[in-house]
């Protein structure tokens, strides 16, 4: 798939993220549930995961795959500590949170530690399937 065609994913994730998380604190759902398991914390991991892993997927045709996954984690790691300072903006009726910056940086680690796994069995870093 031509890089143009890898492209629209990840911009379309990130927006998706920035949404989500600069939705005003009054339009967000409150579930007493998942404050018990922290869901929050999760779903933020699983978000910078997938960004992470587009971004990969969108770098790989680039040469020097090992270079651009780090390019890739930082990326991914850097935007979820901006959306997450942005969320601090008065207007939103949210606040800037340090545990959301370290779940933002933690599955962006995750995907790069998972997508060098992948490399170091010989395996593509992203699985077949999302390189289509």
């Amino acid at each position: 798939m031509p890089a143009r065609g890898l492209f629209l994913p990840a911009v379309l994730w990130a927006l998706l993220i920035l949404v989500l998380c600069l939705m005003p604190g009054g339009a967000l759902p409150q579930w007493r549930w998942a404050d018990l398991v922290n869901v929050d914390k999760l779903v933020h991991a699983l978000l910078f995961f997938g960004q992470t892993i587009l971004l990969a997927r969108l770098f790989m045709g680039h040469g020097r795959p090992q270079r651009w996954l780090v390019w890739a984690v930082a990326l991914s790691a850097t935007y979820g500590i901006a959306v997450e300072l942005m969320q601090g903006l008065e207007v939103l009726g949210r606040r800037t949170d340090l545990n959301d910056m370290i779940a933002n940086t933690v599955g962006a680690c995750a995907a790069g530690w998972y997508a060098h796994r992948r490399s170091a069995k010989g395996k593509s870093m992203v699985p077949y399937a999302l390189l289509r």
